[in-house]
């Protein structure tokens, strides 16, 4: 197939426009939204299909349907990134699209697209490729503890996990420390023991000893107890570590 390819985020265009090349199409990726516009109404022959960023412009205010079709032009379009699907995948909402968009104005066996839109719908859902596409990452959980009759900006603010990266950057924390720190962030709700600690470093694919652990234990809350502006603690009771955020 004949493919025009149009993101803000050139990687990502570049990216997809490979891995379909693989496939045997024909890709074309274009570096501004005008320039791909442009030559879709110069071609003699048109592309099978325009795959775009949904960031490519504002759907509030422009539809590409619409500029299209009054140029006499109906073309196959997906959003590889649409926050809003219709259906319960992106390869049948993309068809879903085609069948409502186009079928009344021009008769296609839109089937045939299939096998492309799953390689590509498998693409960017790839752990490896999606935390780099723009609306692809899912809201985080609200946790229990932020749920409140009238919790505000503020609260939400005060309960950011993004005090550990500035205390980083105040103190210069080496990168093992770190990681301990982190570690011991994201598992807030428990108090781990030195070798609930050890399994957590095995579940990440990481050994290290049970003294190891301790002595970066012991450097960890020394670089805490120093930076007089940390707004956390590792606790330490019976053998147990939990770390804890308070105001300052």
């Amino acid at each position: 197939m004949k493919i025009f390819i149009y993101s803000p985020q050139m990687e990502i265009s570049q990216i997809i426009s490979d891995h379909l090349e693989v496939k045997e199409n024909l890709c074309f990726v274009f570096q501004n939204f005008s320039d791909l516009t442009c030559e879709v109404m110069n071609q003699k022959k048109q592309p099978d299909l325009l795959v775009l960023d949904y960031l490519s412009f504002n759907h509030d205010i422009f539809n590409i349907f619409e500029f299209f079709s009054k140029k006499n032009i109906f073309l196959p379009v997906i959003f590889y990134n649409d926050p809003c699907l219709t259906r319960s995948t992106r390869t049948e909402h993309w068809l879903a699209q085609f069948e409502a968009l186009l079928c009344k104005t021009i008769k296609k066996d839109f089937t045939k697209y299939e096998p492309l839109l799953v390689y590509l719908e498998e693409l960017i859902e790839s752990d490896e490729f999606r935390p780099y596409i723009t609306l692809m990452q899912p809201a985080k959980d609200l946790p229990p503890s932020y749920i409140k009759d009238k919790f505000t900006l503020q609260y939400l603010k005060e309960n950011s996990d993004d005090c550990i990266y500035s205390f980083k950057e105040r103190t210069g924390i080496p990168q093992n420390i770190f990681y301990l720190l982190k570690l011991m962030q994201e598992n807030k709700d428990t108090s781990l023991s030195i070798k609930d600690i050890q399994d957590l470093y095995k579940e990440n694919g990481k050994q290290i000893t049970e003294t190891s652990i301790k002595v970066l234990l012991s450097k960890l809350r020394k670089y805490i107890r120093d930076d007089h502006d940390c707004n956390f603690l590792i606790y330490h009771e019976k053998d147990r570590y939990r770390f804890i955020r308070y105001k300052i």
